[in-house]
């Protein structure tokens, strides 16, 4: 959700990505000028820099920051105090944020975090979940998806393939976050045999990451069946430069006379959020987006909403101009997980009071807000050069922080607990016996055609059922998001990676 904004002030020229709306053409707040002048003193070392950015910068734009006491924080002591060592940046910071804020996060590496907002990344192109076998320490992982063009699709891995092996040895604690960040990596591949446990393949399979980008669209079918053309779409992440090649896939969606669409957001965790209007206005009725109806409307913090007041303006997103490729629908399937979230639940509400949008899978994330990545050589860019110049080695520090609340034009804003499907829709993913997607034994997909075509659909039975396996599955990829999205600095064990 990273898009360019542009917010000025008297002497602030605040140059930001932000991960969810709009450019916003100025902004003038004098009361906050002064202070972000001050921030440049000579006086101050670099690791007090870095902490006077985080909290100018949180106490500006931070949707949550009227519940912080600044007159605490804002002063040389604070700054001193945790500048001993790079972690106390990352204390201070997590002191600032609002206790159910599980998404902002200070980066050392804004660079490597806004390529990789753009779809770059040096990667083997998969995405992992792990598991953990019981009674060790030791950890598997199972490859939910693989980026077309992907060295993990060049050695022939595929979606399903479970790695239980790194460089000849286990996967462990210490080096599981290799299966990601490592320059190279040797794996060794497993397989649900007949009683349901895991067994080892024999050999080992060799990939080198490469610098690359992850094409968010990961597949296109279109599936007749009965008297309905059904246009299936798994879309992996909201990257801007994907709009080209959505309006193709649409295109071809059109000249072919699909009459329903499916799309898989399943692993969707979000991104740029212009594109999730853009997807959702080729999706909408087509008088709504002729008419351009309100999309999405947003919540920010009281300085900043003050401020769109008295600019007699909302803060209202609204849909794009795509009718070349416009659907037409009034209802579309949506196949979701506990993995599904943000710029993706957008799409959902957004769309909702519009059209039928059938949920089927299981319950989403649970994420409605909209943040910044900033660096602080963005922040203080309205500083005089000379000034600037003391910023440049410690530049690549950042933060993505959130910054507004959504909700749809209804006013649907909270789904903390996430957005359910219907109970006859709501069906798990065997994550040992994966498809490949588009394929119609799929149980999400399966279960969206039998919706769409009242022709009953039959799962074929997992080795695993019935047994208990000797293993537990942690279904959520809390960690790949972060580590892609957000580059949390000590790559921690992903959620409930513990021993039961």
């Amino acid at each position: 959700m990273v898009k360019r904004m542009f917010m000025k002030t008297e002497r602030l020229f605040l140059y930001v990505f932000v991960t969810w709306l709009f450019i916003v053409p100025g902004c003038s707040k004098d009361d906050v000028s002064s202070d972000v002048i001050s921030a440049l003193s000579l006086e101050l070392t670099d690791p007090e820099k870095i902490n006077k950015f985080i909290v100018d910068c949180t106490q500006e734009v931070y949707l949550w920051e009227a519940l912080t006491d600044w007159r605490e924080y804002n002063n040389y002591d604070v700054y001193h105090a945790y500048s001993g060592k790079k972690e106390l940046h990352y204390e201070l910071f997590d002191a600032l944020l609002y206790e159910d804020d599980q998404w902002s996060t200070l980066t050392e590496d804004v660079d490597g975090l806004q390529s990789s907002l753009q779809g770059i990344s040096t990667t083997y192109g998969y995405t992992l979940l792990y598991g953990k076998f019981s009674d060790t320490d030791n950890y598997f992982a199972i490859i939910l998806y693989i980026y077309p063009g992907a060295p993990a699709e060049n050695a022939g891995l595929k979606r399903g393939d479970i790695i239980v092996g790194i460089n000849g040895g286990d996967i462990t604690s210490s080096n599981y976050s290799d299966l990601y960040y490592s320059s190279s990596v040797s794996l060794r591949l497993g397989y649900v045999n007949a009683s349901g446990a895991i067994s080892l393949k024999p050999g080992s399979v060799d990939i080198v990451a490469v610098e690359m980008y992850e094409n968010p669209i990961n597949t296109v079918r279109i599936i007749e069946k009965k008297d309905h053309k059904i246009g299936y779409l798994c879309y992996t992440d909201y990257v801007n430069t994907s709009e080209r090649e959505l309006l193709d896939v649409f295109a071809g969606f059109k000249a072919e006379g699909v009459t329903d669409v499916v799309l898989d957001l399943r692993y969707n965790g979000g991104g740029h959020a212009v594109t999730a209007r853009f997807l959702s206005s080729i999706l909408a009725p087509r008088a709504v987006v002729k008419n351009k109806e309100v999309y999405l409307t947003q919540k920010w913090n009281d300085l900043y909403d003050l401020y769109w007041q008295k600019q007699g303006r909302t803060n209202n997103e609204y849909f794009m101009d795509t009718l070349s490729v416009n659907m037409d629908l009034d209802r579309v399937y949506v196949l979701v997980t506990e993995n599904t979230a943000s710029a993706s639940e957008a799409t959902i509400i957004g769309l909702k009071p519009y059209m039928d949008v059938v949920l089927v899978g299981g319950t989403t994330h649970g994420k409605y807000y909209g943040g910044y990545l900033l660096s602080i050589d963005d922040y203080y860019e309205g500083a005089s050069d000379y000034n600037r110049e003391q910023y440049l080695n410690i530049s690549n520090w950042g933060m993505y922080i959130m910054v507004y609340r959504y909700a749809n034009k209804n006013n649907y804003p909270d789904f903390s607990g996430g957005l359910a499907p219907d109970r006859d829709l709501a069906i798990e993913e065997d994550y040992l016996a994966l498809k490949p997607f588009g394929d119609e034994a799929d149980p999400l997909l399966g279960k969206a055609l039998e919706k769409i075509t009242g022709e009953k659909f039959v799962a074929n039975r997992s080795l695993a059922s019935g047994s208990l396996p000797p293993y537990t599955i942690f279904p959520d990829m809390e960690y790949r998001s972060i580590a892609r999205k957000n580059m949390i600095h000590n790559a921690p064990l992903p959620t409930g990676l513990k021993a039961e």
